[in-house]
């Protein structure tokens, strides 16, 4: 572990050690998570952002009471893409250009 921690903050803890402390939810993702939004415990700045306009503080509203079913949608909705691996797959050094086939 001692390879991955990152330089001293402020506070004199690393990153690593300090980011349990930080995360207001628990190590799971569930409406906990935006729950904590709604307090303003964000455990991101981007995901606090999503409270900055109307448009998507309107989802972390409902998505804080529940959105497995939403969830469970989008998770089907993507496994159904036919994502390629292997031999067949592509790495991609920018993710917003399209790959170059040789």
């Amino acid at each position: 572990m001692a390879s991955f921690e990152m330089s001293n903050s402020v506070v004199g803890m690393s990153y690593f050690h300090a980011l349990p402390s930080l995360i207001s939810y628990g190590a799971g993702f569930d409406t906990q998570c935006y729950q904590s939004l709604l307090k303003g415990r964000g455990l991101l700045f981007a995901d606090q952002q999503l409270m900055a306009e109307e448009k998507t503080a309107r989802l972390v509203r409902a998505y804080a009471s529940d959105f497995r079913i939403d969830f469970a949608r989008a998770t089907i909705k993507m496994s159904s893409l036919g994502v390629l691996t292997g031999s067949q797959g592509q790495v991609r050094w920018n993710c917003s250009l399209p790959f170059a086939s040789s």
